[in-house]
């Protein structure tokens, strides 16, 4: 027995199919798209940031030393660094003031180019991901050369 079914159902059966296999790829590919902390954000925070925001530096501030140092709040409250939203985020606000606005940051040394605080920025909107163990901890740039 053959079963006919019109040319258009057909169409919109191939459709779906085609769909079903490559939702999961375009997500893969997405997914592979996301910045690599270890490669592009981490070198950015160890040059430009850490040298101040570290423990020994700056005992009682943001460290960015490590996601369990950095993902906290200030005093005041406010999350230095929230997971999908970069304008809520204290860094960026720090990091896109004009150097002479009274959150800008940093507040000596060179700052991060546009370039890297477009990084910064897509990485916190990406979801901040930052690895946990030795790949995630950050020593200031000069400590690291010692």
């Amino acid at each position: 027995m053959v079963i006919s079914i019109p040319r258009m159902k057909l169409y919109h059966l191939a459709s779906l199919a085609a769909l079903t296999f490559i939702t999961p790829a375009m997500m893969s590919a997405q997914e592979v798209a996301k910045l690599s902390f270890k490669e592009t954000i981490k070198p950015i925070l160890a040059e430009k940031c850490a040298h101040c925001h570290n423990q020994e530096t700056l005992p009682d501030r943001v460290s960015f030393e490590s996601a369990a140092l950095a993902f906290v709040k200030t005093a005041a409250g406010q999350p230095i660094i929230v997971p999908g939203k970069p304008d809520e985020s204290l860094m960026i606000i720090a990091l896109e003031s004009p150097r002479i606005h009274e959150k800008a940051m940093p507040m000596v040394g060179p700052r991060p180019n546009v370039d890297e605080i477009k990084l910064i920025r897509q990485w916190i909107a990406e979801g901040a991901d930052w690895p946990k163990g030795p790949v995630g901890r950050i020593k200031p740039s000069y400590q690291a050369k010692e």
